[in-house]
């Protein structure tokens, strides 16, 4: 298999999934799998991951008023909001996380969780109730999302959906909880980044790996970009059930192909 093709690949597919609520652990895991393909490294994944968080950070720059409350100017989600929902995941990752990579990276997971939290979703946003507004998010409530997007360790869940179906459980509308999404999408990628990079041995690290990086970074950032522009712009239209039946019908395929 030629590199550069896997590498444009999942840059792509990174992009596509890491703010869909279809899981981009998911895709990432099983498609080199289902391919034949080598592992790519632990730089590139941190490369791909790298060109999603610039993706988002560009986005709220560019769209402020979507994150804030233009009334009062101070953001929806404060600070120390985001340490409070983003602190579960980071706990339960660092304790959990030996036990995750060795246990549950497996694709009968994977197909297990595709098809469980679709249809978790799918009820959710059929009892949906829109009874609260993203600026006056409390404390509790962005712990309990928090929470929730620890299950998100286990690959298959996807951090996007787990965080809408707790932000819609809670009263939130479909648009807000995207927000939320993507506003705690840049610590958690940040963090996961930071911890990943440990494990690179730069000193193995040549001109060609670094050319693939800034590739890998390139077309990340424009898909991402693109995949949350339209996302935010469309969801009210399109609902989340398209994402849904993907998930479902994604999950009995690789049942079919992995049992």
């Amino acid at each position: 298999m030629n590199d550069l093709f896997q590498i444009i690949f999942l840059s792509i597919i990174q992009g596509i999934t890491e703010f869909l609520p279809i899981s981009s652990s998911a895709h990432l895991i099983f498609i080199p799998n289902l391919l034949g393909w080598q592992d790519q490294g632990i730089f590139l994944d941190v490369s791909m991951h790298f060109g999603s968080l610039l993706a988002i950070i560009y986005y709220y720059l560019k769209n402020k008023k979507l994150f804030k409350n233009t009334n009062s100017l101070e953001m929806h989600i404060s600070f120390l909001k985001i340490l409070i929902g983003t602190f579960p995941v980071l706990f339960f990752g660092y304790i959990f996380y030996d036990y995750i990579s060795t246990n549950l990276r497996s694709i009968h997971i994977i197909s297990f969780t595709t098809i469980l939290f679709a249809v978790i979703l799918l009820l959710t946003e059929y009892f949906k109730k829109n009874t609260k507004k993203l600026s006056n998010i409390s404390h509790i409530d962005i712990f309990i999302i928090g929470i929730f997007q620890a299950i998100a360790l286990v690959p298959g869940t996807s951090r996007s959906a787990i965080i809408i179906i707790a932000s819609l459980l809670l009263g939130y509308t479909k648009r807000d909880s995207i927000v939320i999404a993507l506003i705690l999408s840049v610590p958690v990628i940040f963090s996961a980044m930071l911890f990943e990079v440990h494990q690179i041995d730069f000193h193995s690290i040549n001109y060609k790996i670094l050319f693939n990086s800034l590739l890998a970074i390139l077309i990340s950032y424009i898909i991402s970009l693109n995949v949350i522009k339209y996302f935010v712009l469309y969801i009210n239209s399109i609902g989340f059930y398209p994402f849904m039946v993907y998930r479902i019908i994604l999950g009995i395929i690789l049942l079919m192909i992995f049992a």
